[in-house]
């Protein structure tokens, strides 16, 4: 995709509820859950908390109709709409700042006997946004600077998975403090990107071309995005290293590049949402 140097352009389209627009045309009714709970989490206790609902796109978990994930409403927007977190912003009509502090836990159940895929899944709780928080949104489209993963000269350095009929897991084998050694079981590259995005100062975008599920392991230095040495030394990383460690990582162990770059980036802006209804 082509970039634009030094110019950005916007574009923006109302959208009060998706789930009933589809309905609509298709006179269908929108798929929605056979039952959902939607809770409000206790404040987290550790930042542990806090981080394990920072990735929260990548926590939907499905057992056979049982969905159950969990996050900020922003977070949950997200999950719904297939987009990274920082693809979902608030508009300055909507500046409650609960839709990025309260965190929900929401398990529910979907109709029928077969097992949903994650598509049917996301579907499902764009109806559950749009009914119980009353979510209504805007889509933008920015020219922004960004990271591709793209594949490096040589080709990738990737099996197709042996678990196809598996839903995407990591396994930690061996992590040991900032050392990190993950395996990746079924990953699409949408879905690895979604995994490391914390790694990088910017949006990191999937542009490899590569599809299906792949397995891997990969080991890198976790290291916060533009860390100071001072920084580091406070967090007990004195051998912090200049610019982001997971780059050459990426490059030597699965054969793939990531280059700085300026792309269109959708985003979702927040312009209508309240606190969920009672279940």
């Amino acid at each position: 995709m082509e970039s634009l140097e030094g110019e950005n352009t916007v574009r923006s389209v109302v959208i009060l509820s998706i789930a009933a627009v589809v309905a609509a045309q298709t006179g269908a009714p929108a798929p929605g859950f056979e039952v959902a709970s939607v809770k409000l989490t206790p404040p987290p206790r550790s930042a542990v908390r806090v981080f394990a609902f920072a990735d929260a796109s990548s926590q939907v978990r499905i057992s056979g109709t049982r969905v159950t994930t969990g996050g900020t409403l922003t977070m949950l927007v997200a999950v719904a709409y297939s987009l990274e977190r920082f693809q979902v912003t608030q508009g300055s009509e909507f500046a409650d700042r609960w839709a990025n502090s309260e965190l929900y836990d929401v398990e529910a159940r979907a109709p029928g006997d077969a097992i949903p895929t994650l598509t049917q899944v996301r579907q499902m709780l764009q109806t559950l946004l749009a009914e119980r928080f009353h979510l209504k949104f805007t889509r933008q489209t920015t020219v922004t600077p960004v990271y591709n993963l793209v594949v490096a000269p040589g080709g990738p350095k990737l099996e197709p998975t042996a678990f196809g009929e598996n839903a995407p897991i990591t396994r930690d084998e061996g992590s040991s403090g900032t050392q990190i050694r993950t395996r990746f079981l079924n990953i699409s590259m949408a879905d690895f990107v979604g995994r490391i995005r914390r790694q990088f100062d910017r949006p990191l975008l999937d542009k490899t071309g590569l599809t299906g599920g792949f397995d891997f392991s990969l080991e890198y230095r976790w290291q916060a995005p533009g860390m100071t040495a001072d920084a580091a030394q406070a967090l007990g990383i004195p051998d912090a290293e200049p610019g982001i460690p997971i780059i050459a990582s990426i490059r030597e162990q699965l054969g793939l590049r990531v280059v700085p770059a300026k792309e269109p980036v959708e985003s979702l802006v927040i312009v209508h949402a309240e606190r969920p209804t009672a279940n």
